[in-house]
């Protein structure tokens, strides 16, 4: 049977663990349930926990445990709306990294090589990554947890307020790893090793009944083809789930092409896209020629331009490749800031939560990666990843990039404004506190990941920039797309099919 623990609101730690987990919340009154490790969290009657299972997977994918895992239902707050100089005497001195009042929660810790992170969620369905304090003492690890709950959300699509439902609870997964690996190899070689196992290149024609359908050359070669390329944390098969189980706009892509459209898996994390290319055409067959049109996603856009503006700097071979149109679909041409090492954690939790409404398979093969990366940043060696460090907005990979020359292929390209700079906007439309802190960081609107204007431009007058209105499309609040759900939209895949059939 799970332990029950009250809080009494007193000023003293509770223990919530027979693994000698505390919890220090002055003024606070409910009760914290500890459940195991095979527990489903359910957050209330009837409200599962969509994060679950998939963090269950992706943990176990990566030799990380669940060490604990808690449900908090906070049903009375003593120092709610009390002035900072009574909280602070009633024992609330901490704060988190995004300045709410904290509660303390102590996690043991059993070994020297002992790495943690705390996964919470809150009433409303919000998760961020919690990593220990930099003082955390040999003995343990302390993790700063908000004390408030969630914000009420609208109910109505307007302004006005409405409550959390009643009996809605605060989740709090406890993780733990053995930071060996990390330590010893360091973080690149660690991911590079990750990479080669779960993000290995590969080649595929895609279908939509098949993953690992090879590619036929003899169709391809000489014929207008379709190549599709996929983001970081990513594979082919998560980033274009979407748009290959379009029951309506695949098999128009498919009369198009004929059936030759294909898909470059790669890893992009521990290279460049110029290393990435490089590695695609060792792999063309000798002889091949390809007349193509490319789709790219997210980073892939940064592969897709290495070919469209690059490609006689990279490819020793000499291969014969024409690339008339090229899509970008949410291309950081400008970079994101979010991979710079002070918001990586952002980053995580951005993704985090955009997975909740993918589908099962896409939304697990992402998670995979950002776990691999929760236990990097954990074991206290967030390494320089070359990958990442690609999309740096003012780094020398983008500096190189965007100062080539003119192209022969026609670019378009897509964006959405899905976290806005606008606090009234956010607001209407329920945006939350990690909305907020992504606005923040950017200081304009976003996607989540990437700079809505850096979709479309490069800030650069050469290669195939800027690129004409007529040749882009700009997704707003109301089209509820972000960053890694385009292809999950009719609409998107409606569009791409009108600008390659043009």
């Amino acid at each position: 049977m799970a332990k029950e623990t009250p809080m009494s609101g007193n000023n003293e730690p509770i223990q919530i663990s027979l693994k000698d987990f505390t919890l220090h919340a002055p003024g606070l009154h409910g009760v914290v349930k500890e459940l195991d490790a095979n527990q489903t969290t359910t957050r209330g009657p009837g409200v599962k926990d969509p994060m679950h299972k998939l963090v269950m997977d992706s943990a176990k994918d990566n030799e990380i445990r669940l060490f604990g895992q808690f449900e908090i239902e906070v049903s009375k707050d003593d120092l709610k709306g009390a002035p900072q100089s009574q909280t602070r005497a009633a024992g609330v001195t901490r704060a988190t990294k995004m300045g709410e009042p904290a509660m303390v929660l102590n996690a043991p810790k059993n070994t020297p090589n002992m790495g943690s992170a705390v996964l919470y969620t809150d009433e409303d369905g919000e998760s961020r990554w919690v990593f220990p304090e930099d003082k955390t003492e040999k003995d343990k690890f302390t993790f700063l947890i908000p004390r408030e709950g969630a914000p009420p959300v609208p109910t109505d699509g307007t302004t006005v307020r409405g409550a959390v439902t009643k009996g809605i609870r605060r989740i709090v997964k406890v993780f733990a790893w053995l930071t060996d690996e990390v330590v010893g190899v360091g973080a690149l070689i660690l991911v590079k090793n990750w990479e080669n196992k779960k993000r290995m290149y590969g080649l595929n024609t895609v279908l939509s009944d098949r993953d690992d359908a090879p590619v036929d050359w003899d169709k391809i070669s000489g014929e207008r083809s379709l190549l599709l390329l996929h983001g970081t944390f990513s594979t082919w098969q998560a980033a274009f789930d979407g748009l290959r189980l379009s029951k309506t706009w695949f098999p128009q892509m498919q009369e198009l092409y004929g059936n030759r459209i294909f898909a470059f898996n790669h890893p992009s994390l521990h290279q460049t896209p110029a290393e990435n290319v490089g590695k695609l055409m060792e792999m063309l067959p000798d002889g091949v020629e390809l007349d193509i049109d490319i789709i790219t996603h997210s980073r892939g856009g940064l592969v897709g331009r290495e070919m469209c503006e690059r490609l006689a700097n990279i490819d020793p071979f000499g291969r014969k490749i024409a690339i008339k149109k090229a899509v970008f679909v949410a291309g950081p041409h400008t970079g994101t800031i979010l991979t710079n090492k002070e918001h990586i954690v952002t980053l995580i939790d951005a993704y985090t939560n955009m997975l909740t409404n993918l589908p099962d398979n896409p939304a697990t093969i992402i998670m995979e990666a950002l776990i691999s990366l929760v236990k990097i940043i954990g074991g206290g060696t967030v390494g320089a990843l070359p990958g990442m460090q690609s999309m740096l907005p003012d780094g020398d990979y983008l500096k190189r990039l965007n100062a080539t020359g003119p192209v022969d292929t026609t670019y378009y390209a897509m964006g959405a404004r899905y976290a806005p700079n606008d606090e009234k906007i956010l607001l209407r439309f329920g945006k939350r506190l990690l909305m907020k802190a992504i606005t923040k960081i950017f200081n304009e609107d976003s996607d989540m990941v990437v700079p809505t204007k850096g979709s479309f431009d490069s800030l650069a007058t050469n290669g195939g920039f800027p690129i004409p209105e007529n040749r882009q499309k700009l997704y707003q609040l109301d089209d509820d797309i972000n960053h890694i759900n385009f292809f999950e939209h009719d609409v998107v895949n409606k569009q791409l099919f009108n600008w390659l059939s043009e």
